[in-house]
Parts: C-alpha cells; structure tokens; sequence
C-alpha cells in the first residue's frame, strides 16, 4: 500500500502567474524519491473559504499527509494556521514553544535585543490548538504539524529555502519510513525521427507486458518534421534489483519494437 501525498500550494502571487510554483515541483519530487507518491497538487488563493474547503476536500480523500505551503507570515493574508484550525474544528492559540522559535529567531538576527514580539510577529506563534511547532532554522515562522484521523497535516512557509530546509530534517525521515522501503526506480531513452502517434501502440504494448512499469512519452520537438520524444520508464517498488530488471527488460522490448519493420506497425503517417 502506497504512501499517499497531498500538496496545497497557498498565494494569490501563483494563480496571477507572478510566482512559479516550485515549491510544489521540488516537494513532489523529494516524495518521490522517499517512496511516496504524491496524488493530487492544488494551488488556492489567500482566501481562508477557499483554503478550508481545500483541506476539508483532502482530508475526505485520506491521504498519509497533507502538506500545505505558504500563508504562515504575520501579515493580514497569511491565514493559512486560521483556516487549518477551522476546517479541523479547533481553536488556535498562541504556543510557548512557537513563541520561543519566534523569539530566538529575533534574537539571532538583532543582538541587542530591541525587537518586541508585537501581534504581527505573535501571529506566527499561534496555532491549531492540537499543533506542534516545528524549528524554522532558516526563517521566522515556525511551521506545524498536526494530526487529523490517517492524515499528518504540516503547514510550511511559502520561501522556498524554509521549505525545503523543514521538509528535509521535519518531513522527508517520516515518509521515508511510512513508505516501507518503497523506491522509486526510472530511466529516461531519447527516439529520434519517430513521431509519438506510432509510438503510442508500442507503449500500450510495452506496458501489458510489464505492468508494473509506467511509461511515459515527452514531445520535444515537431511531430512531422524532426519528432524528438524522450521516453521515461518508472516504477515504485521494494525489491529494487527486480524492479532494475524489469524496467531494463521493458525498454529493451521497447527498442526492439521500434526497429521492427513497418508493415508490422502500420504506416507511421496518421490517416487524414
């Protein structure tokens, strides 16, 4: 039984188009690589309607955990603790721990000691009454973890250093050892001057043959023209020297399919 990852992605600044999302990309990967497997990616504006109806959605689907990005700072548009406390039914309140991250991370940056903990800067110290804090080393905000039913919530900050720094030592150990020495397995083939629509039969027939392997074509240049497709081969498995051996077997199926005369494919033209 897989691991099950959901990713929310919170900022007005990513459905404008003025962010990439990268935070999501890289994560995805990191779950990957931890034998994980991340099921769905949303992105929702700074809207606590929308962030609740997101978590409350993700939470219905059961998944191992829900990781949330972004909206953890202290201005009026980082509700993203607000909105977790209320789609779990729980009251926020301020967390010594979270205080102390806060007020050590002040302390480190302004040594005399002249920065009050104001409300802004308290704000980030406030969480889900079931929450744990969890040490931002690179930032301010602390993030959070918290338990709802099978599903391990973590709020994360949206600056892609405190994220990835708090998935590493805080996320990536725990799924590592919820996937159960699950690991992803790929390999990437280039075909050149093949086009992807007579590949396509190759590819459903590579996969009955192994179908534990997912294959997957990638256009890289025109389809009539000078078709350029890169072709990746992967797998999730515990038994990582099998699985090497069947994803080398099905490519090699894979290129000798290809090599196979014409008459055996049909016309590499698609019909008009």
């Amino acid at each position: 039984m897989s691991c099950k990852v959901e990713l929310l992605s919170i900022g007005n600044e990513l459905l404008l188009g003025n962010t990439v999302n990268t935070n999501a990309s890289w994560i995805a990967v990191q779950v990957t690589i931890e034998g994980g497997r991340v099921t769905r990616i949303t992105t929702v504006s700074d809207n606590i309607q929308e962030i609740v109806a997101a978590v409350q959605e993700t939470i219905k689907r059961k998944p191992d955990y829900l990781i949330t990005t972004g909206g953890i700072g202290p201005t009026y548009d980082d509700m993203t603790l607000k909105a977790v406390a209320k789609s779990t039914h729980q009251r926020l309140r301020l967390d010594p721990e979270a205080v102390s991250m806060v007020k050590q991370h002040y302390l480190r940056r302004f040594s005399d000691n002249t920065i009050r903990l104001t409300k802004p800067r308290l704000k980030m110290a406030t969480i889900p009454s079931s929450a744990i804090a969890i040490t931002n080393p690179v930032g301010t905000a602390p993030a959070v973890r918290l338990q709802v039913g099978r599903t391990a919530i973590f709020c994360l900050p949206g600056v892609p250093r405190e994220a990835k720094t708090i998935f590493r030592k805080s996320i990536a150990p725990s799924i590592r050892t919820n996937a159960r020495g699950q690991r992803f397995l790929e390999r990437w083939i280039e075909v050149s001057g093949v086009m992807e629509s007579t590949l396509a039969p190759i590819i459903d027939e590579t996969i009955k043959k192994w179908p534990e392997v997912y294959v997957k074509s990638h256009p890289r240049g025109f389809e009539q023209a000078s078709p350029q497709i890169e072709v990746h081969f992967s797998m999730t498995t515990s038994d990582p020297t099998r699985g090497a051996r069947s994803i080398d077997d099905a490519i090699k199926y894979f290129k000798q399919q290809i090599k196979q005369p014409k008459s055996r494919r049909g016309s590499s033209h698609d019909p008009k």
